[in-house]
This record gives structure tokens, C-alpha cells and sequence, in this order.
């Protein structure tokens, strides 16, 4: 797309000089007496071109509005009372594409309107029904300029009749009107600009079809009209919408023997492409067409075509340059994206020049196209034509449009002072209107004006900045400046003025010259730039009603307006408008503003006489006038003089009539003053007095015109004893209700209101004397009594079964009702236990407290039994059921639980009342088992393999319960799998509180003890360190015999064996020792015997001389034995024990035994232990 820097720009300058700037007057100029001109403020405005909108397919304008079918269907001879029917319409944009028009290839919209319009309480020929109208539309418009080029109308109209019960549909008239127009019907000049105005010569062919038994179908025409229209005014349409502040109210009219006729009007509003109030005939049918509208809702505009001219004034035949943009939008707003590469169809149709062009990478395209010399359909003053400039996507329907003006005056620069532009807002109180030629440019005192003076620049290039000189009627001067306007710019200058108070009435002028001082020297044409502008400053017309208050019916009633008068000079014309006696509104212009009326019936009726004068202001007086008539004539009747009180009596009209009535079969209207059992309207009354005393009736007569007659009639009437007793039970805001035999039921406690009334006359009531007995039979002598018309008392039953309450109603005659029985039956209520929180776990022989708050009738609760079942699982009374037992006779419970395995899971608290009435409640109960604490001692930690030692679980606590029934196993080592499970630390070895065992082996044993209760038990264990014991041939014996007894066998085979080879000669004999003494035996090595086969351990010298060894090596020194240690003792509870289950103490030493002399060492003590596992090891 081509650079906007210049545009840009250009906008920035035009922002800062079209702010606000002051009107400043000349302080040299005396105003005048006559004008007292005042500039209250001004402000610059510019505006930019406005030019034919674009459309797009889908959218949608809607519109609420009125059809004004009167003309149309009183053509055809049918009488009718239909005004205007109010509806909708939906107009929509429903196809882009090109068709012929009077031989031109044209881009043209098909635009689609559905419309659905009704009345109700229509007189249609006699019948009353709805009338409702479908109206569709279709109209074909030229999308460079959007001229109308043809229009079909089709109707559907219905009249709905309502017979009783059914709905009929009379089908009035199904008509099509299909109009066209050659050249089509340019009803927008575009660039719109206030004050412009064309006309267009051109031939309609109307051509219609349908049927109707109504209306009569028109006849097809073809006429030759001369049309034109006048932007009249810029401002607000009368119709809010967003946007829509400044619209164009484009006026149009028919010419008639050279007579402009206005036909209709448009406010165009360039935020919704279209128009936003619309008042116009359809196809000349007589049928009008107001709207108004609700909604606009565009199509997505996703890709927009736009299309720039270089000047949009050109002269004629002027090669113009243009450019054709193609934007894409994401649609969440922001700025669009130039479109590259798209194809476009670029029109000139008024040339006949088609191009297709592609954008560049800019999204733009470059044409050039010459404008030409030929003039548009329409004359106009200020140009030879405008013509639209259409670039469109064939296959995507998006359309973009410029106009080109072609004048062949034109000049670099032209500011023109636009007289014709000038608008004009007039605020009288709160009501504005936009001042128009219809309406007349004239103002009143107090009137605020503001005058919006244009400045155009109707040259080629952009206009310097200048200034606005504006005069005002008393010749004072005051100027604006006028920023720098581009071709076919406008600048307005807007002067804000209340007319003073006290104004003289006349015209003033406001005159005005763009750049006054002629500063601008490329200004081409300073004929145009002076301009004035005249408004009437005159007064509301005075209106003066003359009338009589009141008149007779039939009477000739004359009124007049002929005190009326304009202030400021000049006719005035009126209109009278009398209301009729259907509500309608009779109007009528009278020349000399005299006017006579006649009602035929009477009532208030509303006259009003409407005053215009020559500036069309307009004064309003009205006035109320009472038509009277005579009144009827009514008597009343009876065949009684006196009647008990609340007994019937009847009355009856004897006489009635209405002279001037105009409904002879109901010339009076009869209506009663007291309720009647026939109604209160009609001839007979028959009422029931219910008062002693005198009773008068009265009646009013009504005729057809209101005039009303009132007549009365008096009789005695006489006293009767109270009847119907009667009585309510209540308790609280509850009433209750007895059963079919009259009883109530109640419960003990209730607070009960007893209430009594009777049925008597009504001045008897206030003295009625009520005595209550609400115990009659059980307490006889409590009465209460109270005098009124109502008697209330309360009373509480404490005991359950039937009770009577009585009542007896005396009036002051000491006449008096029978006596009322109310039977009661108060039942028992049951004892009620409140909710208890939930009891926390316990412990076995832990205290549970527990108090349970019970509620009843106070006359229960001293007797209620609390009991407690603390077992309910077992019947312990052997009676009712187990959880009815009463093991604790209290509201409070104190009690601890032994065992938890017998404990119960719940306890129940009941309680029982005089009546047997009961209730209970179940309490959960937690009782949980301890563990046992484990504890263990053992009498010696560190004994001597083969010693017995005891192993105590003294010490170990639980509850006592548990402690009775305590079980205690130990696992005398728990690495040691013994019951072979795959678990060592869980054997059974011994159980019992006390246990005595030995171990065999050194080595550290980890005993573990676990005491169970009911539960999981709990685990202690001891560290023992078992010690090795001393050398003990026995103990070698009993541990190795059977290798000993083998390796002795061995030993001694290989003895014999020796023998048998060894010669005689080396045969030695043992020594024998005689009185030698016996010494310890010596320790030998059975390596040693086995090494040297020779060595002979009983051999003295052999024995000395040891086994071979080589040079040098000297025998192990064998160590003597070494006495053992003494044993530990046991000493406090661990002996104490250990005495209890032996009957020995653990630390009596035996005497020592003498020690028996050494002998020498045979085999068996030679050999210890390493030797033995060598032995093994070989």
C-alpha cells in the first residue's frame, strides 16, 4: 500500500487545528439595543468526506415501525377505524453480483426486508377483529452509489375474528407490487453534504398482481415523475444509537405542476452503512411506512476492499490515479494485514472501464482510469455528476467503493462559505430539534441555538490554514480559525447562542467570509466565499379557549378561539379538537376559530384548540365541559314492618323510569347499597340484618348517562339468643383440626388456647359472656369466664386420656347458647433422650463417666426411671429383652471395664415414664486392651556353658485382669530357628513366668521373652554370654567317645602293627616307679605321636626326648592348669526366686574336695581340643 506519511500527517495537523478554539468578539462594537447577540461558545469541527458505504452479504438491519394502511384500504370503499399497525422488519443484504441496467454491465445488492405488522380492536365493515400484515420485500440497488433500481413488494394481509370460542381468519387482500425505475433513483448524492440538493426525471413501471374481496387490486401504470432531494440537516435523528449522533436527514419530494410535495424522509448514518430512520410510500399503493432502528449487526469483514482515489474532485476528462486495497483481519481486532497476490475487479461503469488488477506485496494495486465528461442522472448545482469508483472479489463478494465528483469549474483551492449548510439546533426546554426548511429557521426567547457553519474546500490540493470571520446581527465580528482542508473537506464552526430574553421579533442575519483578509492567493473562486444565514426571532402564539362549563345533553355546545393571537404579528390559524362520546377525538379547522358541537349523552368530555401562527410555533389551550341530563326516578318496597335480627327480609323496586334515556330496554340501572343475595344490581334485594335496632336499605338508580337517583326504606328489627357456639384449639400459630366425631388430639404438656365465639345479631357481640370449664369432668370447679365477641384462655393438660372442655355464650338479654362439649384426648409423650457425644476409646479399667439429660412433661419428670444396661447381650433379669436390663439405675453412669475381649461395643441408656412410655438410646463403647509392659531378668548373664541358670518375667504389667491370665513364652535364642518355621525370633521354647535352663556351648545367646495377653503381646530379650567351660574328661568322653574309641582302636592296631615289624633287640620295657608319688598327668601333643611313630609318651626317656625333631628345636612348654574363677551370685529378687523354687540358696559352696593326687596322663588327657580338631582335620 503507498505511503501514508503524508496522510498521516496531514490528519495530525487537521486534529490540532479542529480543537476547540474560542469566538472572541470585537471589543470595538457597541451592541445594539435591537440585537442583543450574544456567543455563548463555538467550536472547530471537521468533517471527512462522507461516501458510499460498502455492504456486504448478511447484513442485517433491524427496524421496529408502523404501517398507515387507512388510505389504502378506504380506497377501495371498506369502512374502517385502522390507523396504524405497529410491527418489525428485518432488512438483510442478500446478494452481490452484476446484472443490465438500461444497457450498462452493473455491480449491484439485492437486498431481502421481512416485515410482520398487526392492530388489534380493528372495525373492519362492521366486524371487530386483529388485522395483521406480512409484508417481504426485495429492492435491487446499484452498489456504486446505491440508486434504487427496482423494488417488489409483497403483502399478506389477514383479518382475525373472534366468535365465542373460535378463531376465524378472513383472508383480506394477497397482493405483489413490482416497481422499477429507468435511471435508477439516486437517494443518496454521494459525498453527502447538508444543504446539496438534485433532482432526477425518470419513468416508474408499476405492475400489480394479487386478489383480495376487500380491497381493490391497482391497475399496472407506467408514469413519468420528476423527483428530488435536500440534505436539510446534520444532527441527532430523534432515534439513539451508537454512533448515529450525526446523521443526515435526506428529505425527498414529488414535483407536481412544478409543486414540490415532500413524500418522505431518511436519516442516513455512515456508522451502519445505512439508515437509521426511514419515512416513505410504498409503490403508490397509499400504504405509509415509518421505522426506526433496533439493531445493527454487520457481517464479518475478514478481508475489506477500500478504494483510494488521488483527488476526489476532478475535472472532466481527467486521467485520475487510484489505488486498491486489499486488507485481511484476524477479527480480534487491531490493524488488518495487507492481502498480496489478490485478484480484483477494478469498475468505472459510468466510463464502461472493467479492469482486472492484482495487489502487490503491499496488499495494493495501482490503476488509472479518466473520468470523463458525462453528466450523472441527477441535476445538481455544484457539479456535471458523481460517480461511484468499484473494486470488488467476484468470487468472494467483498466490495469496496469511492466516488469521483467531476466539475468542470475547478480550481487548486476553493473554500467556499456554505450558506446552504448552515444547521441550526434548537433546545426549547427538553425537546431538540434539528431546524429545517420544513420546519422553519425562527426561534423564541429562551431558545438555545447552535449554528454549525460549514467551510468546503471544493479545490484539488489540500487548502493552508485560515481564518472564519463571522457577523452578527449588531454588526459585531468575531473569527475562528479554519485548519487545512483537503478536496472536498469540510470544516464546521459551531456557535452556541440563547435568545435573551425579551428579543424584538424580526429576522436577524448571521453573515460570515472564509479567509476574510485574502491570505490565500491559489483560492480560485472568492465569489463563494462570503455566505449568510437568516432566522425569524419571534414568540409562541397565544391560545384563548372560550366554553361553558356545562350543558344539557342535545344541547348545541358553541366554543371559540377567537381571543387567540400571535405576539409577533401575523395569522394564526385552529384546530379544534373535541373529544367524542366513544373517546375518539373529533378534529376540525376552522377559518374564523369557531366550532359547534352536540353530545347526545352526557358525561365530561375534553376540548382543545391548537393555535399556529406563520413560524409554525404552535400554543395549545384546553378546557372540561359537563354534559348533564335529568335523573331517573327509583321506589322501594317490602311486605314486613319488622324482622328478627339474622333473619331474610326482601325488597323489591315498585317504581323506576329515565326520560332521557337512549337504551330503552335498560332505561335504569338499579344498584343496591347492601350486599344482596341476588346481587347488588336488579329490581329485588333480600339481605339478612344482623344488627338489632332499626335497619334502612337504600338503592341508587343510574340512567344510561349517569345521572343517579337515591331512594331508602326503614324497618324494625328484633333481638335472638346466641346460636352456633363454636371453637378453635390452638397451639402455638397452629389451629388445630378435631377428627369427624369432633376430637381433638393433644399431648401431655401442650400449652393449649381454647377460643369460643357464637353467631348473633352484631350489636350483640361486643357483650357476649363466655364461661370456659376446660376440666369439666376431672376438674369441675375451674371456670373462667370473659366477656367479647371472641373469648381466649389457655390450659396445659398434665395427664394423658380423654378430657372434656365445655363453653357456654350468654348475650346481655341473658339469652344463651347451649353448651359447647370439646372433647380432648391427650396423649402420652414419650421420654426424650438428648443426643450424647460420642464416648473417646478407654483403656481396661479405666472409669467411663457418663451423664445422659432426659426431657419430658413436667408432670413426668419426677417419675421417669433412668436405667443403664451395661450388658446388652445378655438378658441379665430375664426379662423383655437383653438390652432392656437395668444394671445401673442413674442418669450417670461411673464404671471401668476389665477385660476388653468381654467388654461390649455398647452400653444403652433407657428410660421408661409413668405410662410405659420409653425411650433409649445406644452408646458406642471403645474398651481397648492394653499390652503388657515386658520385663525380664535372668540370674546370671554370663554363666558357664552346661551351668543352670533361672530366667525371671518378674516385673512384667498389664491390668489386672490381664496380669491373672498372662502367658509368657521365651525363645532361648532368637538366631536360632528351633521349630524350624523360617523364623528364628519366634519359637516356642519354654513358657512360664519363671524358667531354669542351661546352655551348651560358649557363646552369646539372645533370649527373647513375650508376655501375651488378649492382644499382640509385647517382646523383652536378654544378652547372656555364655562362657566355655573348663577341660573335663568326662565331658570329653560324652562329647568325642565314639572318635576316641576309634582313634584308640587305631592307635592301638598300629601299635601291634609296630611290634610284630620292630626287632627283638629294641624291645624297651616300661620303668616302673615304686613309692614314686603320683604327680599331675602331663599333657601330650597327638601330633607328636603321630609325627614319630618311635615316640613313646609312657616312655621316660622317649617321653623326655619327645618326637624327632631337627637340630635345635625345642618341645612346647605345656602350661599348667589354671584354677577357675569363682561363680557369680545371685543376689536380691533373682535369689529370693531362685530360693522359692529350689529351697536352696543359689550361693551354698560345697567343701572342697581334696585333690587327688596326679597320676600320669592317660591318652584321653592328653588330648584337648585343638588336638581332637586336628584329628578331624587330617
Amino acid at each position: 500500500m503507498r505511503s501514508r506519511v503524508s496522510l498521516a500527517l496531514g490528519l495530525a495537523i487537521l486534529m490540532l487545528m479542529s480543537a476547540q478554539s474560542g469566538v472572541f468578539m470585537a471589543q470595538d462594537a457597541e451592541p445594539e439595543e435591537l440585537y442583543d447577540f450574544r456567543m455563548m461558545e463555538s467550536s472547530v469541527r471537521t468533517t471527512n468526506l462522507v461516501d458510499v458505504p460498502s455492504w456486504k452479504i448478511n447484513d442485517i438491519w433491524n427496524y421496529d415501525g408502523y404501517l398507515d394502511v387507512r388510505d389504502f384500504v378506504t380506497s377501495s370503499g371498506v369502512t374502517t377505524n385502522i390507523e396504524f399497525l405497529d410491527g418489525t422488519l428485518t432488512q438483510r443484504v442478500a446478494g452481490v453480483y452484476k446484472m443490465d441496467v438500461d444497457g450498462v454491465d452493473t455491480l449491484v445488492y439485492r437486498v431481502e426486508s421481512n416485515g410482520y405488522y398487526e392492530a388489534e380492536d380493528v372495525n373492519l365493515d362492521g366486524n371487530n377483529g386483529d388485522l395483521v400484515v406480512g409484508m417481504d420485500t426485495e429492492e435491487i440497488f446499484r452498489a456504486s452509489d446505491l440508486a434504487s433500481i427496482q423494488y417488489t413488494a409483497t403483502f399478506d394481509i389477514d383479518f382475525i375474528v373472534q366468535i365465542l370460542w373460535w378463531t376465524q381468519t378472513v383472508h383480506v387482500a394477497d397482493m405483489v407490487a413490482d416497481t422499477s425505475y429507468s435511471p435508477p433513483l439516486e437517494g443518496y448524492d454521494f459525498p453527502i453534504s447538508v444543504g446539496e440538493e438534485w433532482e432526477t426525471d425518470y419513468t416508474q413501471v408499476n405492475d400489480f398482481s394479487g386478489s383480495s374481496d376487500y380491497v381493490t387490486i391497482p391497475s399496472d401504470s407506467t408514469s413519468s415523475n420528476t423527483t428530488s432531494w435536500e440534505v436539510v440537516s446534520q444532527g441527532y435523528p430523534g432515534t439513539f444509537y451508537s454512533g448515529c449522533a450525526q446523521s443526515y436527514n435526506i428529505t425527498n419530494y414529488d414535483h407536481v405542476n412544478t409543486i414540490k410535495h415532500q413524500t418522505g424522509y431518511k436519516w442516513f448514518c455512515p456508522a451502519i452503512r445505512g439508515d437509521i430512520r426511514t419515512s416513505t410510500s410504498i409503490a403508490g399503493l397509499g400504504i405509509y411506512a415509518d421505522h426506526e432502528l433496533t439493531s445493527y449487526q454487520p457481517a464479518g469483514r475478514y478481508k475489506q476492499i477500500s478504494v483510494e482515489v488521488i483527488h476526489p474532485l476532478s475535472p472532466v476528462d481527467f486521467e485520475m490515479s487510484a489505488w486498491v486495497n486489499a486488507t485481511s483481519f484476524s477479527g480480534t481486532g487491531g490493524a488488518g494485514m495487507p492481502v498480496a497476490g489478490q485478484s480484483l475487479e477494478f469498475r468505472y461503469e459510468i466510463g464502461g472501464d472493467v479492469q482486472n488488477v492484482t495487489t502487490a506485496s503491499n496488499g495494493s494495486a495501482f490503476v488509472t482510469f479518466d473520468t470523463g465528461h458525462l453528466a450523472d442522472d441527477t441535476e445538481s448545482e455544484t457539479d456535471l455528476g458523481s460517480h461511484g469508483v468499484v473494486a470488488w472479489i467476484t468470487g468472494e463478494k467483498v466490495v469496496g467503493a469511492a466516488t469521483i465528483t467531476i466539475d468542470p469549474d475547478v480550481h487548486q483551492v476553493d473554500l467556499v462559505a456554505r450558506s446552504e449548510g448552515v444547521t441550526v439546533e434548537r433546545t426549547r426546554g427538553n425537546r431538540t430539534v434539528t431546524l429545517d426548511s420544513n420546519i422553519g429557521f425562527n426561534a423564541i426567547s429562551g431558545d438555545q441555538l447552535i449554528f454549525s457553519v460549514p467551510v468546503l474546500n471544493r479545490g484539488i490540493i489540500d487548502s493552508p490554514g485560515t481564518t472564519l470571520m463571522i457577523e452578527a446581527p449588531d454588526g459585531s465580528t468575531s473569527s475562528t480559525s479554519v485548519p487545512s482542508l483537503s478536496s472536498l473537506e469540510e470544516s464546521r464552526v459551531n456557535v452556541s447562542w440563547t435568545v435573551p430574553e425579551n428579543h424584538l421579533y424580526g429576522d436577524i442575519s448571521l453573515s460570515f467570509v472564509v479567509d476574510p483578509y485574502e491570505q490565500i492567493t491559489t483560492d480560485g473562486n472568492r465569489s463563494n466565499n462570503e455566505g449568510s444565514f437568516s432566522l425569524f426571532i419571534g414568540s409562541m402564539p397565544t391560545a384563548v379557549l372560550s366554553i361553558v362549563s356545562e350543558e344539557l345533553t342535545l344541547a348545541e355546545v358553541m366554543f371559540n378561539g377567537l381571543s387567540s393571537y400571535d405576539p409577533d404579528g401575523g395569522a394564526v390559524t385552529c384546530e379544534f379538537s373535541v373529544e367524542e362520546l366513544n373517546g375518539g377525538i373529533s378534529t376540525s379547522s376552522e377559518e374564523d376559530c369557531i366550532h359547534e358541537y352536540t353530545w347526545d349523552d352526557d358525561g365530561t368530555f375534553l376540548v382543545t384548540v391548537t393555535i399556529t401562527d406563520d413560524e409554525s410555533d404552535q400554543a395549545y389551550a384546553e378546557a372540561t365541559i359537563t354534559i348533564l341530563n335529568r335523573p331517573p326516578d327509583v321506589a322501594i318496597g317490602s311486605n314486613l314492618d319488622s324482622v328478627p335480627v339474622l333473619s331474610p327480609v326482601t325488597f323489591d323496586i315498585i317504581e323506576s323510569g329515565d326520560l332521557d334515556t337512549q337504551n330503552p330496554d335498560a332505561p335504569v340501572d338499579i344498584q343496591w347499597h347492601s350486599p344482596c343475595e341476588e346481587g347488588q344490581v336488579g329490581v329485588r334485594c333480600t339481605i339478612t340484618p344482623d344488627a338489632e335496632g332499626t335497619y334502612t336499605i337504600a338503592v341508587t338508580a343510574m340512567d344510561d348517562d349517569g345521572a343517579t337517583t337515591e331512594a331508602s326504606l326503614t324497618l324494625d328489627v328484633t333481638n335472638i339468643a346466641p346460636t352456633n357456639p363454636q371453637n378453635e384449639v390452638w397451639i402455638g400459630p397452629n389451629r388445630l383440626v378435631p377428627d369427624s366425631v369432633g376430637r381433638y388430639f393433644v399431648n401431655e404438656g401442650d400449652v393449649l388456647v381454647l377460643r369460643g365465639w357464637a353467631d348473633d345479631s352484631e350489636n350483640d357481640l361486643a357483650g357476649h359472656q363466655h364461661h370456659w370449664s376446660p376440666d369439666a369432668e376431672l376438674d369441675p370447679d375451674l371456670v373462667i369466664s370473659s366477656v367479647g365477641h371472641y373469648s381466649t384462655i389457655e390450659h396445659t393438660y398434665q395427664t394423658s386420656g380423654q378430657h372434656l372442655a365445655t363453653l357456654q355464650i350468654v348475650d346481655d338479654d341473658g339469652a344463651s347458647t347451649e353448651t359447647l362439649i370439646v372433647p380432648i384426648t391427650v396423649n402420652n409423650v414419650v421420654p426424650s433422650i438428648a443426643p450424647i457425644a460420642s464416648l473417646l476409646p478407654v483403656a481396661e479399667d479405666q472409669l467411663v463417666q457418663l451423664s445422659v439429660e432426659v426431657t419430658d412433661t413436667t408432670g413426668d419428670l419426677p417419675n421417669l426411671i433412668h436405667c443403664f444396661d451395661l450388658d446388652p447381650y445378655t438378658n441379665s433379669d430375664s426379662e423383655g429383652n437383653e438390652s432392656d436390663d437395668c444394671d445401673v439405675e442413674s442418669r450417670h453412669l461411673a464404671h471401668a471395664w476389665a477385660d476388653a475381649t468381654t467388654a461390649p461395643d455398647y452400653i444403652v441408656f433407657h428410660v421408661t415414664d409413668d405410662d410405659g412410655g420409653r425411650d433409649y438410646i445406644a452408646i458406642s463403647l471403645d474398651v481397648n486392651n492394653l499390652n503388657p509392659v515386658a520385663r525380664a531378668t535372668t540370674s546370671d548373664d554370663n554363666p558357664t556353658e552346661g551351668d543352670v541358670i533361672f530366667l525371671s518375667a518378674n516385673g512384667t504389667t498389664d491390668s489386672e485382669y490381664d496380669m491373672e491370665n498372662m502367658i509368657y513364652i521365651w525363645d532361648l535364642d532368637i538366631h536360632k530357628d528351633s521349630d524350624g518355621d523360617g523364623d528364628a525370633a519366634n519359637d516356642h521354647d519354654r513358657a512360664g513366668m519363671w524358667i531354669e535352663v542351661s546352655f551348651d556351648g560358649e557363646g552369646t545367646r539372645t533370649v527373647q521373652m513375650t508376655a501375651f495377653d488378649e492382644g499382640e503381646g509385647s517382646s523383652v530379650t536378654l544378652v547372656i554370654q555364655v562362657q566355655k567351660a573348663p577341660f573335663s574328661l568326662g565331658g570329653l568322653v560324652s562329647a568325642y567317645g565314639i572318635y576316641i574309641g576309634l582313634l584308640g582302636v587305631i592307635v592301638i592296631l598300629g601299635a601291634l602293627l609296630m611290634q610284630r615289624l620292630r626287632p627283638p633287640e629294641i624291645v624297651i620295657e616300661a620303668p616302673v616307679f615304686k613309692d614314686a608319688p603320683r604327680r599331675r598327668g602331663k599333657r601330650i601333643s597327638m601330633d607328636d605321636a603321630f609325627d614319630d611313630p618311635e615316640y613313646d609318651p609312657f616312655d621316660a626317656e622317649k617321653g623326655k626326648s619327645g618326637p624327632k625333631k631337627s637340630g635345635g628345636e625345642v618341645g612346647p612348654i605345656i602350661p599348667e592348669p589354671m584354677e577357675p574363677k569363682d561363680p557369680q551370685k545371685m543376689e536380691g529378687d533373682l535369689a529370693h526366686a531362685f530360693e522359692e523354687l529350689t529351697g536352696e540358696a543359689p550361693h551354698q559352696e560345697d567343701p572342697e574336695e581334696e585333690e587327688s593326687e596326679s597320676a600320669p596322663a592317660s591318652v584321653d588327657e592328653a588330648l584337648d581340643e585343638e588336638d581332637i580338631e586336628a584329628l578331624f582335620d587330617d
